[in-house]
């Protein structure tokens, strides 16, 4: 199986650099899906969230969400630290993990990920990891606190990725904070 991406970012209304970031990659059959959510907004969360981009951007997708979660804690130790939403996708088990107020909701499959208290590059507990197989026709939604936890995904079901990702940021994004959210669809090979 694979999967069929599409994200959109926009900064706090107002200012001109964003605090949240995203990589999607893929190398030798593994697909890393991240949200990244450094503190605050603006130039300073923009650095940081630079910082843990260039990160996984390094990292081989042979690595484990625990090692990724350490090279990112490690890379932030100098910054202002950041939330952020890890899976990687070997084609058929989806294996994730995430520290702080990140999120990732599925439609079909249930993937039972709880995000580990903390924030990476200070502090955080220990990491709390899922795998769980998925099947065609699954679709994760990744996506920052820049968008409101009582996110619908039933509004957007039908829509493909990039228009779902349109419509959750124009109706669940909040003024208040720089806003990032991820959808992928799980298709047959």
């Amino acid at each position: 199986m694979r999967l069929s991406v599409a994200h959109l970012t926009r900064p706090k209304p107002g200012e001109v650099e964003n605090g949240d970031g995203v990589v999607v990659r893929t190398d030798s059959g593994v697909t890393l899906l991240a949200v990244v959510d450094s503190l605050g907004h603006g130039p300073a969360a923009a650095l940081a969230t630079a910082s843990a981009t260039q990160c996984l951007t390094r990292m081989p997708l042979t690595s484990s969400v625990e090692e990724l979660v350490a090279a990112l804690h490690v890379a932030l130790k100098h910054g202002r630290g950041s939330a952020v939403m890890l899976a990687l996708f070997d084609g058929s088990v989806l294996h994730a993990g995430g520290v702080g107020n990140v999120e990732l909701r599925t439609l079909g499959t249930r993937v039972p990920v709880l995000p580990t208290p903390g924030i990476l590059g200070q502090s955080f507990r220990t990491l709390r990891t899922v795998s769980t197989p998925l099947l065609p026709k699954d679709r994760l939604v990744l996506f920052s606190d820049g968008l409101s936890f009582r996110l619908d995904l039933e509004q957007v079901r039908d829509q493909p990725p990039d228009a779902a990702c349109a419509v959750l940021l124009e109706r669940f994004g909040r003024a208040t904070d720089d806003a990032t959210v991820l959808v992928a669809d799980v298709e047959p090979s």
